[in-house]
This record gives C-alpha cells, structure tokens and sequence, in this order.
C-alpha cells in the first residue's frame, strides 16, 4: 500500500505538469512593421523611406552584395544572412570632423496597439544583422541600434539599445589561401541581433535608429604608415525587423 501511494505522489504531478498549454505568440498586424528593411529600395544610392540627421551624403549608404570591394562573394553568400536579397545598409565614419557620424531612423506609428497596450502586455520582436569592414579590436568605431519608445507628445519611455564594436566581429576567410589569393580583401562575417522588450503603455511611435561613430583622432608620426582601418571604418546591416505581440 505504502509503495502504491508513493507512485501515485510521484505521477500526480507530472501529470498536472503534461497537461499544461504551452504559450502561444500572438502577432499584432504585421510581424515585420519596418518599411524597406534590407535597403531594397533605394535612389542614388540612398535608402527610400528613411531619414538621417546629417547631410553629408557623399558615402554610399547603400551597396550590393559582391558589387563594392572588401566584400562578400554574392554567389557563395557566405557569411551573410539567409534571404539577404541584393543590397545592405552601408555606413561609413572617419576621422574627418564633418564624417565622424552617420545615421538612418525611421518612424513608426504604434496608434492599432492603443487596445492592446491598456489591456494586455505587449512585446516588442526587434531583429537585425550587422557586419564591420575592418574587424580590429583596437579600432575605435562603434554602431548603435535603437528602439526608442515615444508617447504622444514625443516623449522618449523606453527604448531596446545594442552596441557593436569591431571586435565582435571576424574575418571568416582569415589565415586561408581564399584570403591571400584576396590580398587586403576581407570575407566579412554577418552576426545577428535579437531582442524582446516590454512596450510602455503610453507608447504611440517607436523609431529605428542605427548610427556609426568614429570618436577618437590617430596622432602619427611622419615615419608611421598609416592603413584606412586605422582611421575609418564602415558597418553593414541587413533584414531588420519589428513586431508585436502577446503571449497567450
């Protein structure tokens, strides 16, 4: 009798465990909310459907895999994300005063998830892939990408943050014949980004913003050599991506 109830303690809770539903996602609208997310549309080279705080447009904010130098092997797609199609944000910075900053934003209004935000917890999907021209941990460059969170009056609430600095990143092709047959050219790797965050109740916009800074000045002596990756560098996103949904 002993033994049989001691089975029974043993069953009754995983049973009550099995028969737990799994949460299930639940999408507001459109899973991907961002407009030209992987830089598809574009004229002149600039990116259609977003804004930037500088004018200064003489670097190609756009290119296409396998096009520009240092770059992928389109035909291999190797190290870049899956579904990439042709092109990729491109931002380059420098040591150059009037260069040092580059960014692209764009806003999206959050006004269908009034009901949602009084009445459930909603989270927000945020997704992206970023790669560097020159991955050197001493180099100074930075990326940032953003959510940022706004009410109605234009408020900043709260706001999903990452930095990518140059270290992160490889060379895939590093110490192989593929790169010395390169020369300087370098088979970038691509890494992806993903994050869920808790959207505040009063938000009504949330704004992507990726932005590129080169902080620091090289000081050199007339005898040192200096390479283009010591004083400028250049980071790629692709396929970004925002939704929003509940758990049920």
């Amino acid at each position: 009798m002993r033994k049989l109830i001691l089975i029974c303690a043993f069953h009754l809770p995983y049973i009550a465990i099995a028969q737990v539903k799994s949460p299930t996602i639940k999408w507001i609208g459109k899973s991907n909310r961002i407009s030209n997310p992987g830089a598809e549309s574009n004229g002149d080279l600039l990116p259609l459907l977003w804004k930037s705080d500088f004018q200064n447009w003489e670097a190609h904010l756009i290119s296409g895999y396998g096009v520009t130098s240092h770059e992928w092997n389109h035909g291999q797609k190797k190290g870049i994300p899956a579904n990439s199609g042709n092109n990729y944000f491109r931002l380059t910075v420098n040591q150059v005063e009037e260069t040092r900053k580059f960014n692209l934003f764009q806003s999206i209004s959050l006004s269908d998830l009034r009901n949602s935000l009084q009445n459930d917890t909603v989270f927000a999907d945020f997704q992206f892939w970023s790669g560097v021209n020159y991955p050197d941990k001493s180099d100074c460059a930075y990326a940032e990408v953003k959510v940022i969170f706004k009410d109605m009056s234009n408020k900043s609430l709260d706001s999903i943050y990452v930095k990518r600095v140059p270290g992160e990143f490889r060379d895939l092709d590093a110490g192989t014949p593929e790169a010395e047959e390169r020369g300087f050219n370098v088979m970038h790797e691509m890494l992806l980004t993903k994050k869920t965050h808790q959207v505040p109740k009063e938000a009504h916009l949330a704004v992507v913003h990726m932005q590129c800074v080169f902080p620091c000045t090289k000081f050199k002596s007339e005898d040192d050599v200096e390479t283009e990756g010591e004083f400028s560098n250049t980071f790629f996103f692709d396929n970004f991506s925002l939704g929003f949904f509940t758990i049920e």
